[in-house]
């Protein structure tokens, strides 16, 4: 997984608009690492903008060292390292996050090595948990939803950036957007924002419903290689409900049932 332009741009928003949850224990499905498109001066203007005050000094020392040493290219290893330690830091200034727990079998030596294919129990649950550019490489989708779902506060925020269209062979899978909408509506998350993003250019268009998409397409707007971002809030406890898709279980309107059978 990789911070790229749109989750810095997405998460970036709705922080000027309070809609991120503050000094949260955070997990991440897969270690991100830093994409490299959005200017490190940039990161640095924001530390002192949204980090908390008592961290914006040593976030920002820290960042400028960063800066400076890769002026000069730095051995591969040291590199790595940076690419790895930046979403960190990017954690720490937009939702000042107390903890960052981390899953991923490739990642750092700070990653826990578990199989997400699998039933996990952490033994805590999390305030953020994000998953972005992980679950089209688990193979069982159930499984790795719900312990999204088990892992979330009441309250929690769920923010998924999966692929959409494109990404050929990228992994197992890519989501439509009916996947989320109907994940939402049975397990009665609410729908924080939807939105297709392309990475080159940068470019972001919200889905305010289920009808957003068929207009898109049939405007021929869904570029080559697309993600979907998806941030849910969850506000109960209840245990997870596998959806039904909704055109089975007659949850679309009437302009969605057709292009459901129209745009095939």
């Amino acid at each position: 997984m990789a911070i790229t332009g749109i989750e810095y741009t997405v998460f970036r928003f709705l922080r000027e608009q309070n809609a991120l949850p503050l000094g949260v224990d955070l997990l991440e499905l897969g270690e991100a690492n830093w994409y490299g498109d959005v200017a490190l001066e940039a990161f640095q203007r924001d530390i002192g903008l949204f980090a908390r005050e008592d961290d914006r000094a040593s976030l920002t020392q820290w960042l400028e060292d960063v800066i400076r040493q890769l002026r000069t290219p730095p051995d591969t290893a040291q590199r790595t390292a940076y690419m790895f330690a930046l979403p960190k830091v990017w954690y720490r200034t937009l939702f000042h996050a107390q903890s960052i727990v981390s899953i991923d079998l490739g990642g750092t030596s700070q990653a826990l090595r578990l199989d997400l294919n699998q039933p996990i129990d952490l033994g805590r649950r999390f305030g953020v948990v994000l998953n972005i550019g992980t679950a089209e490489h688990v193979f069982n989708q159930f499984q790795v939803f719900k312990t999204i779902h088990d892992h979330a506060l009441a309250g929690g925020l769920m923010v998924h950036v999966l692929p959409f269209s494109g990404w050929i062979d990228h992994g197992f899978y890519n989501f439509q957007p009916t996947f989320f909408w109907d994940l939402a509506a049975a397990n009665r998350y609410e729908v924080v924002l939807m939105l297709c993003g392309e990475i080159t250019p940068l470019k972001l268009t919200q889905l305010h419903n289920r009808e957003g998409i068929i207009e898109l397409a049939g405007k021929q707007a869904i570029g080559q290689n697309t993600n979907l971002l998806v941030a849910l809030r969850k506000p109960h406890d209840d245990a997870f409900v596998v959806p039904m898709q909704g055109y089975y279980s007659q949850q679309l309107s009437a302009k969605s049932a057709a292009a459901w059978k129209n745009m095939r």
